[in-house]
Order: C-alpha cells, then sequence, then structure tokens
C-alpha cells in the first residue's frame, strides 16, 4: 500500500489528538530544513510532506511498544523531508551542471588594466546573469519534460520561471532559440548541434554563447520591467526544440 493511500485513511479521535499535538513539531522541522537549505520555494512541498508523515505515523503508532509519539513522530517526519530534498536536489545538481557548462564559455570583455569600477561591476554581472540564464533554462526544461505527477509538481513548483524563461525565448530570434534548447533542454553536444544547423562545433558554441547573452539580457530586463509593475509577454516555446 502506498503512502498516499494510508494517508486517506480516516484517524480515530485519540489518532487525531496526537496529530494535533505534533503539528507543531512538524512546523519546527520544516523550520530547521528551510533554514539549512536555504529552499524557500519548495517550502509548500515540505510542508505537505511533513503533515502526510505526520498522519502515517498516527496510523502506525502503537503505545505498546512503550515510544513516546513525538518522537516516533519525528524519525518519520525527518525522514520524509529528507527524502523530499533529496527528489529535489537531483534538480539543483542537473542546474549547477548547466551552469557550470555555461561559465566555462562565458564571454569575458573585461580589461583589467583598462575597466573602472562601474565597468568591472558590469562585465562581474553580465557573466553572472549568463551563468544563471543557462540554469534556469536547463532546470524549466527539465520541468516541463518530466512525465506524470513528478512533472505536475515540478511544473507547479517552477511555474514562475517557466513563464520568465518562455518570456524572454520568445524576443530571441527562430536559430537563438534553436540552439539553446538543443543544448541546454534536450542535452546535445556543440558537435552534434553544429551537425544540426551545418556549421563546425567552434560555429556552434559561438552561435550558443551570443544566444545567451541575448537570453540573460531579456530575463533582466522582464525581470525590471515586472519589478516596474508592467506585466512581461510570455509564449511557450521552450519545446520543441527542433521545430522549423
Amino acid at each position: 500500500m502506498s503512502h498516499g493511500d494510508r494517508a486517506q485513511r480516516p484517524l480515530s479521535a485519540d489518532r487525531q489528538a496526537l496529530v494535533a499535538q505534533a503539528v507543531p513539531l512538524a512546523e519546527r522541522l520544516c523550520d530547521q530544513f528551510l533554514r539549512r537549505t536555504r529552499a524557500r520555494y519548495v517550502a509548500d512541498d515540505l510542508r505537505s510532506a511533513a503533515l502526510q508523515a505526520l498522519h502515517e505515523a498516527a496510523l502506525g503508532f502503537d503505545p505498546a511498544r512503550g515510544v513516546p509519539f513525538a518522537v516516533y513522530a519525528w524519525r518519520r517526519i525527518d525522514g520524509a523531508l529528507s527524502d523530499t530534498l533529496r527528489q529535489e536536489s537531483k534538480h539543483w545538481r542537473a542546474a549547477r551542471e548547466d551552469g557550470y557548462d555555461a561559465a566555462e564559455a562565458v564571454d569575458d570583455a573585461s580589461d583589467p588594466l583598462a575597466d573602472g569600477d562601474a565597468e568591472t561591476t558590469a562585465h562581474v554581472d553580465e557573466m553572472g546573469n549568463q551563468v544563471a540564464a543557462a540554469a534556469v533554462l536547463g532546470l524549466v526544461g527539465r520541468a516541463l519534460a518530466a512525465p506524470g505527477e513528478e512533472g505536475e509538481r515540478l511544473r507547479a513548483t517552477y511555474d514562475r520561471a517557466i513563464r520568465a524563461v518562455e518570456g524572454a525565448l520568445a524576443r530571441l530570434t527562430e536559430e537563438e532559440r534553436r540552439v539553446l534548447l538543443l543544448h541546454h533542454v534536450e542535452g546535445r553536444t556543440w558537435q552534434a548541434i553544429g551537425d544540426a544547423l551545418g556549421c563546425s562545433e567552434s560555429t556552434a558554441k559561438r552561435r550558443g554563447t551570443a544566444a545567451r547573452k541575448r537570453l540573460a539580457a531579456a530575463l533582466r530586463a522582464d525581470r525590471e520591467r515586472a519589478q516596474g509593475g508592467a506585466p512581461a509577454p510570455a509564449q511557450a516555446v521552450v519545446s520543441g526544440a527542433n521545430s522549423g
């Protein structure tokens, strides 16, 4: 029987009372996990997992074993929160790899001997935006491609990121979108992308770098526009990298 099936089973009045007494414990554990990981965007998922684990703990609790319910529930909740973050970390690792890949190809146009503080800051900001844009694009692509309930959960979790990336991609050229989607969403090598575009691997890389710059700039512009109160347009363009 799955955890989800067990969570639907009703509790007796005594076990409902146990759950009510342990809710503050579940909240404290969630807060501890969030403080350690700073993963605030999965706060709702963690609290849902904690409450489900608490319900399951009440179903399986046997007072004859001599273990206080708070201790028994703590173990169940801690395990459920760890499992939730472990599943989420798979996507974090993949996003970091996308960022590392972008960092290797980032275009550093700075001149340490000639640039002043303002120019240096602008160059660093631009390079950071390129790396972040690649990581977010890969994360969004995996969220949209994930099947079943896991896909639904990821798309709900990263809804804002998905809308932001789709809005930014909509303002790139067709080739720029295709290069980024082939590499950061489909995971194709630059050699394979060069073959698909009819150019060399090095040319494909250069096009990818230029497209990342444009995507990073579009994401930043949309963020600034949103902060100013004007909504950014969105268009579903993340899927279908081979279209056109």
